[in-house]
């Protein structure tokens, strides 16, 4: 019985030392890899406003409407890019990516500079979330070489037509 034993035991010993290094080898492989979160299909019409940052020896600021459409790389892809066209119909055309963020959200980082105006850059963050099958979207912008030392940056918002 003893010899039966010891046959049966040293393959199952293999069987579970070989398990145990593959099981090893797994763990340690898992955390290095990142599952893409799922991006948001933003792609539409919107329309928005933007605020100025109140400044020192500036006027209050106002609320600024504008129109933004976005366009989407096919498959709901990480880059975006479309028009912002202002209240006064100056139009504006910005690229950028999308990532995702949390709870379903995403997250956008795009810009956008005017020929007319050269160094002039505008850059802008903020996050798209769905509610009631719509997109909104909040975040700030900043500007660089505006002509106007009463705008360097804000917030602004959108909502999905």
């Amino acid at each position: 019985m003893n010899t039966r034993t010891y046959r049966m035991a040293a393959p199952l010993a293999f069987t579970l030392a070989f398990a145990a290094v593959g099981v090893a080898l797994v763990a340690t492989w898992l955390p290095a890899q990142t599952l893409p979160g799922k991006l948001c299909c933003i792609a539409g019409d919107y329309r928005g406003s933007q605020t100025p940052d109140p400044l020192p020896n500036c006027p209050v600021p106002k609320a600024e409407l504008f129109s933004m459409t976005i366009s989407q790389a096919p498959g709901c892809g990480a880059d975006v890019w479309g028009t912002i066209t202002s209240a006064s119909s100056e139009v504006n055309q910005f690229k950028g990516t999308l990532r995702p963020g949390s709870r379903g959200c995403c997250v956008i980082e795009a810009s956008f500079s005017q020929p007319k105006r050269p160094g002039h850059l505008v850059k802008f963050k903020g996050t798209f979330c769905q509610q009631m099958g719509k997109w909104h979207a909040n975040g700030a912008f900043t500007e660089v070489n505006s002509g106007d030392p009463c705008k360097k940056g804000g917030v602004w918002k959108i909502d999905q037509n």
